[in-house]
């Protein structure tokens, strides 16, 4: 990576993040495509413990760059190009006034695989002392460089850090000492199989670890203090037993783990302790969803409550300092959900960040000692200021009565009522759909199309029965829930049944090809995006990763027949409307060989079109391929559905789609 210059910054930047630029009044003109691309840019903010500097990356001089802006001085100067090759700085973190730390991530190519890779480097706040901080050292192979284990906050130059170790090729990690200025390493916790993660406490000791060996013989172990022997707390088998527990943090004082575990249906939050080994206490418990995950106070590995999503996120924080400070930024910012990222001068400063449905994440500063609340910015301004579409929670019902949790989001000032509509299925599959700002569903409501998500079963957040009913049921019961969403939406005239198209990523794209080879009437249009069209291919690539079998076996199943009746590629004729596939060549989680062969399996005969994006992703992260993305998308639903390029309807109602029956795959660099 090369340390980029103060050349060229403009006073723009500065202006808008100290929210020094006027407002400006908002048209009836929908965003650029521009401005939903740029979305992808703005991240990796950061607070310099003295609350004088802002890191983030952005936009600068056409090139997505790390920035800091200078709070005291007002001044703003990029001090990094954030993405170099494969790489792109994915997060950042002051570690002393002056000192950052800087995640990337990217891809590495043998000569006979292409795999994931991380690197960390550290940098002045001024550009200069740019170091890779692993890569040059001992530990050159290994392959994830950015796992910091511990930030040592009392220590000014060294973090703690977990690498695999030098010339292993397994994936069992060690615990280093990095030096932050010099990258020198000193061995703290040395490899123990089958441990694949290492945990600190408060006080920087490393005192938990978890993990499973290829033989799906799995361990916890903990110890009482640096000095004290492991010992075990659980071993089992991976699928075949069940554990007891899942690790979310450690709590108020370093001899209490809090973990989550079932609890009738559901995952609760309980509370261990390590010196007495006693059973588990229970924290707490929702009636219908399961508890998400812990909140930590930043900046240290300390517990502080815990989150969960009825139809909106929720908090639980039994920490009774850190709910004071939430209710005072909770009622400073009352329209907005609300997260504490950073904190400087003794947690006495806090930098929030706030978002809603139809809000990108604005960042305010927060001095709890002088009461004042300050705005920067938002990730990306032309959307702040955009009139976008409001998300609202439904109930869609199923083939069966089953109730199924959604959200519709209709253009803004539309009435929801007879209108040309998008089923936007989410990826994963085992993961969810949530009320909150989500730029795809931004643009396309903004180009005039009601946008419907369902969280179909086998969804996670709802409880085990409703995970399990999912299980190895790509092509059945997730699938048929999303089409009865689909039919629910005619049934309830939101939806012109004329004009209903399917866009789908990852999973999601599967159910888009899916949906529309078993009902092939539904829909006029289908979208995949990085989408999986065989799932035996599938099962193998996952294999080819560590612990990848089980993992295959587990989710997928391993009945050939069964995978290959799920497969949109074996039924690919009962295909009726039009298709767009788009992929990028570098998508380590679904190879693009899927969307090739769909497109070959589509034929001349079918309308479809393939867009090959080089180098791109899986999440197509950076702002050119976004804007490839977004830009074919665009043009496939008003060809598609009969609109003008405003999201309006033509003098005719509907005209045919567009004639790309026979063409090649466009390559897009």
């Amino acid at each position: 990576m090369k340390s980029w210059g103060a050349s060229g910054a403009t006073r723009a930047c500065v202006a808008a993040l100290l929210g020094l630029m006027a407002k400006t009044a908002c048209g009836a003109t929908p965003p650029s495509i521009e401005s939903f691309a740029a979305y992808s840019d703005f991240g990796a903010v950061s607070l310099s413990p003295d609350g004088n500097r802002i890191a983030y990356t952005a936009r600068a001089n056409g090139k997505r760059a790390l920035i800091v802006l200078d709070l005291e001085k007002r001044t703003m100067k990029p001090i990094l190009a954030a993405e170099e090759g494969s790489l792109q700085v994915r997060w950042c973190r002051f570690k002393t006034p002056q000192r950052l730390l800087c995640g990337l991530r990217g891809v590495e190519h043998s000569h006979v695989d292409a795999f994931p890779i991380s690197r960390l480097i550290a940098i002045n706040a001024d550009g200069t002392g740019l170091k890779v901080l692993v890569q040059n050292g001992r530990n050159r192979s290994s392959q994830y460089q950015d796992d910091v284990l511990d930030w040592r906050d009392e220590d000014p130059s060294h973090v703690l850090i977990q690498l695999t170790p030098p010339d292993d090729l397994t994936p069992f990690t060690e615990v280093y000492s990095l030096n932050v200025e010099t990258g020198r390493q000193e061995m703290v916790q040395q490899q123990r199989r089958p441990i694949l993660s290492w945990y600190s406490d408060d006080k920087g000791v490393v005192r938990y670890g978890e993990g499973c060996d290829d033989a799906k013989r799995c361990e916890y172990v903990t110890r009482d203090s640096a000095d004290a022997p492991w010992r075990v707390l659980k071993r089992w088998e991976r699928f075949a037993d069940a554990f007891d527990f899942s690790m979310l943090g450690f709590g108020q004082t370093d001899d209490k783990l809090i973990v989550s575990a079932v609890l009738d249906d559901r995952l609760a939050v309980y509370q261990l302790d390590l010196t007495d080994k006693a059973d588990k206490e229970l924290m707490f418990a929702h009636p219908q969803v399961d508890i998400g995950g812990a909140i930590e106070w930043p900046g240290t590995n300390r517990v502080i409550g815990f989150w969960y999503e009825t139809d909106r996120y929720q908090r639980a924080i039994f920490d009774a300092e850190a709910a004071a400070i939430f209710e005072v930024v909770d009622k400073s910012l009352p329209a907005t959900t609300n997260f504490i990222v950073a904190t400087a001068r003794d947690d006495k400063l806090l930098l929030i960040a706030a978002a809603s449905d139809v809000l990108p994440r604005q960042y305010y500063l927060l001095d709890l000692e002088r009461k004042a609340l300050r705005k920067l910015s938002g990730i990306a301004p032309d959307l702040a200021l955009a009139p976008l579409a409001p998300m609202k929670s439904v109930k869609v019902t199923a083939a069966d009565g089953t109730s199924l949790p959604g959200y519709l989001t209709v253009p803004a000032g539309a009435e929801a009522k007879n209108l040309p509509t998008i089923i936007y299925p989410h990826g994963g599959p085992h993961s969810r759909d949530s009320w909150g700002f989500n730029e795809i569903v931004q643009f396309m409501a903004s180009r005039g199309y009601a946008v419907l998500q369902v969280n179909f079963r086998g969804s996670t957040g709802y409880g085990q029965a409703w995970y399990g009913a999912g299980l190895r049921k790509w092509g059945t019961v997730m699938v048929d829930d999303v089409n009865a969403a689909t039919r629910w939406a005619v049934t309830q005239g939101i939806a012109d049944p004329r004009r209903i198209c399917i866009v789908g990523w990852s999973f999601g794209g599967y159910a888009a090809l899916m949906g529309a080879i078993r009902e092939p009437d539904l829909y006029r249009c289908v979208v995949s995006i990085a989408g999986v069209a065989d799932l035996r291919t599938l099962g193998w690539q996952w294999k080819s990763y560590y612990g990848g079998d089980g993992d295959a076996n587990y989710l997928l199943g391993s009945d050939s027949d069964e995978l290959a009746a799920g497969s949109p590629l074996k039924s690919a004729q009962s295909m009726k409307a039009p298709v767009l596939l788009v992929h990028g060549r570098s998508d380590l989680q679904v190879n693009v060989e899927q969307s090739q062969r769909m497109y070959r399996a589509l034929g001349a005969k079918k309308q479809r079109e393939f867009v090959l994006i080089e180098e791109g992703d899986h999440s197509l992260s950076r702002y050119e391929w976004r804007k490839t993305l977004l830009t074919k998308l665009e043009e496939f639903l008003n060809d598609s559905q009969g609109l003008d390029s405003q999201g309006l309807r033509d003098s005719q109602g509907l005209r045919p789609t567009k004639e790309n029956a026979g063409q090649g795959p466009a390559s897009v660099k």
